[in-house]
Order: structure tokens, then C-alpha cells, then sequence
């Protein structure tokens, strides 16, 4: 009886595997999947590695540039007008030769007789000087010319001024304001006469009219300050 009991068990153990899957198929080695070559298979593209935080480059442009210059290498020709010409020339020194009489001239008047320099209470510090001319449609200028000349030494003389252009006024007049910057070196002389003479000219330069050389009317003084 003790042997049937165990034969009874194994059949029913063996009854109940039978429904399981065969364990043989799952320990078999998988077959592979002969795939088809002719269809043609889509290709991937592959995106190429770039750096994002690089510095792009570009190629330098060189180039020549055609500087023009600021300053031409030849300077233009000025004309300038020339001065009116005086026969002799004021300018000469040592000539002995002066206009005695006005030409063109009606009137020439001046506000005194003495101009100061220098500091201190001294008074006048300018002298007007005013002229009225005969041809007041043709003259378009009228130039007033000066000089120093020390009264003790009459040989110490300075030269001509280039020519003051004087001011026209309504009444027909033509007026200049003589200061001590409008006489060269003036501060060498402590007591000297200012010559001067009155030019009248055209639209051209051409002399319409021309004054004597006064030459003892103004004084220059240097101005002495009681201390």
C-alpha cells in the first residue's frame, strides 16, 4: 500500500505539467529576420558638431584709401590790392620834400592837439581826426597815413603806417579815432610829433585827392603820474 501512494502523486504532478509551455522552445536560439534590400533604406543625415560660442572671424578687407590733402601743395595766388603810390614816397626818410597844400580836400579838423600814453590821470587818450572830401561820388576811401617823430632828435623817426581806413559817416564826413595802439613804437617816445596825411582814393585805388603832411599839429606825451 506504502509503494502505490508515491506512484499515485507522480502521475498527478506529471497530469498538471503537461499544460505548461514547452520550456525547450524558450531555451532555443531566435532566428533572425532576412530583411528585404531592395527597397531602399532612408539615410540619416547627420548633424555636424559646431561650437555655438565661437567667434566668427571674417576675412579683413584691406584697401588704399586717396587722402586729399588739407593744405594744397601749392598755395593759391592772392592779389591784393596795391596801396595808392606817392610821388615821392612817404616812407623816405630823409627826404625834405612835403605836400604844402590839400588836393581833393575841402576840410580836415581834429578834436586836439595832444594825445598821452602811458598810465596815470593824463587826458585826451585819443584824438578824432575828420575830413571832408570835394568828390564825395567817386571816392570810396579815404586812408589816413601816420608816423612818429621824437621833437628833440627830428632824425628819430619810425616809418609809415600801412594806411588807416577811415570811417564814413552820414553828413559826408570821414572819421578816425587815433589811440596809442595805432602809432608803432610808441611807448619809445615820451615826447614826439605824430605826422600824418589823408589819402582819398576810388573804387580802384586811383588818388582823388590828397592832403598836406601835417607835421606839428598832434603831440604824443608820455604821461607822468604824480607818485
Amino acid at each position: 500500500m506504502k509503494r502505490i501512494f508515491p506512484i499515485i502523486l507522480l502521475i498527478i504532478f506529471l497530469a498538471g505539467c503537461s499544460g505548461l509551455p514547452d520550456i525547450t522552445q524558450l531555451l532555443a536560439t531566435p532566428v533572425p529576420v532576412i530583411v528585404n534590400t531592395d527597397t531602399p533604406q532612408p539615410t540619416v543625415t547627420q548633424i555636424s558638431t559646431q561650437d555655438l560660442f565661437a567667434i566668427a572671424t571674417g576675412t579683413p578687407i584691406t584697401f588704399t584709401p586717396t587722402e586729399t590733402p588739407l593744405v594744397p601743395n601749392q598755395a593759391p595766388t592772392v592779389t591784393s590790392l596795391p596801396r595808392p603810390t606817392f610821388s615821392p614816397p612817404l616812407n623816405d626818410v630823409d627826404s625834405a620834400f612835403y605836400f604844402t597844400k590839400n588836393e581833393g580836400f575841402l576840410a580836415v579838423l581834429i578834436s586836439g592837439n595832444i594825445l598821452y600814453w602811458n598810465e596815470g590821470p593824463c587826458m585826451p587818450r585819443e584824438v578824432k581826426i575828420s575830413a571832408f572830401v570835394q568828390d564825395l561820388a567817386n571816392t570810396d576811401k579815404v586812408l589816413l597815413f601816420m608816423r612818429l617823430r621824437e621833437k628833440k632828435n627830428t632824425l628819430n623817426v619810425t616809418k609809415w603806417g600801412a594806411g588807416a581806413e577811415m570811417i564814413p559817416s552820414e553828413n559826408g564826413a570821414f572819421n578816425y579815432n587815433v589811440r596809442t595802439f595805432n602809432l608803432n613804437r610808441y611807448y619809445y617816445y615820451k615826447d614826439a610829433w605824430i605826422e600824418y596825411q589823408l589819402v582819398a582814393v576810388t573804387e580802384n585805388l586811383e588818388v582823388v585827392g590828397r592832403t598836406q603832411i601835417y607835421d606839428r599839429s598832434v603831440s604824443l606825451q608820455k604821461c607822468n603820474p604824480v607818485k
